[in-house]
């Protein structure tokens, strides 16, 4: 009787045992397709020499020692562009293996503009000469495309980490107006302005990361919080450069946008310049130094949350 009921209980638990090992088994894997969807906090849009440039502008020495101490002969100041942005994505992935995938993903495009002027006076023996500089920056970059693959590993029971990177790439332009216009001790009048466009078509950049997942409920949708590092340096944007004055003079120049700094003869100072030539502007009157090709700076990181939706 002692044997039967031990016999009982063995096959009891042989059967939990059977019925646990079964209920764990995982199906044959299948290639499959999924959506993520994330978005979140990250660093601010660096944006490089067009914001660098408007700084150096708005604070060269002689403004800055105007505004120390309050003579009142600059008025105003020159606003770089604002850096914020939307950190979102959206990737299609496609899962070769259980531990291999691949991803092609967007994010919203950039979009940055202002306008800022500032006044400078100079109080002469023949009368005050009142000058005022205005710009008009904007930075357009296309929505950009990324390529990715990941290798995940899990961890516990239905959570995992993936690690990946890739290859990124969009276009981008960069668009300058500016103003310049004075009003001479005798009140006789002048201006010059100046606009300019430059642009890369195919800009590439690269990303990497980590990302760590919680499937949840089912095996169709998980929860996702990751990190994300982008390296992307616009170089050799090509464009023209336009300029006008009250004499009805025009001259256009079509070539690459360079950064460079130049002394200005007006205020009495050195500051930073972007503008398109044809080859790298040499020192001339302007006494022009530090010679080298514009950047449109994007790179960056970002922390991410959001899901993954399994769709076949």
């Amino acid at each position: 009787m002692k044997n039967s009921l031990k016999s009982l209980v063995l096959l009891f638990f042989l059967l939990l045992l059977v019925q646990f090992v079964f209920s764990e088994e995982k199906k044959p894997f299948k290639p499959r397709f999924s959506l993520k969807l994330t978005a979140g906090l990250g660093s601010a849009l660096p944006i490089g020499d067009v914001n660098d440039c408007l700084e150096s502008f708005n604070n060269n020495e002689v403004f800055e020692a105007h505004r120390e101490y309050e003579t009142g002969q600059v008025v105003g100041e020159i606003k770089t562009l604002d850096t914020r942005i939307f950190h979102g994505e959206a990737e299609l992935r496609f899962d070769l293996t259980p531990r291999i995938s691949f991803g092609i993903a967007t994010s919203p495009p950039i979009h940055k503009r202002n306008e800022s002027s500032v006044t400078y006076t100079i109080l002469g023996w023949a009368g005050p000469q009142v000058m005022t500089w205005t710009f008009r920056p904007e930075i357009k970059v296309s929505y950009p495309i990324r390529l990715s693959a990941y290798y995940t590993l899990p961890l516990i029971r239905r959570l995992s980490i993936s690690i990946g990177g890739g290859v990124g790439f969009c276009s981008a332009k960069i668009e300058q107006f500016g103003r310049y216009y004075a009003i001479y001790p005798l009140g006789d009048t002048g201006w010059v302005n100046a606009s300019q466009v430059a642009k890369r078509n195919f800009a590439l950049g690269f990303h990497g990361g980590v990302a760590f997942e919680k499937y949840i409920f089912t095996n169709r949708l998980s929860l996702i919080a990751e990190f994300q590092a982008r390296y992307i340096n616009i170089r050799g944007l090509k464009g023209t450069h336009k300029k006008t004055n009250e004499a009805g003079n025009h001259f256009e120049t079509r070539g690459t946008l360079y950064y460079f700094t130049w002394w200005d003869h007006l205020i009495g100072a050195r500051y930073a310049s972007i503008e398109v030539h044809e080859s790298p502007p040499d020192a001339g009157c302007r006494y022009t130094a530090d010679i080298r090709k514009a950047v449109l700076n994007l790179s960056g990181y970002s922390f991410r949350i959001g899901i993954r939706i399994r769709l076949f």
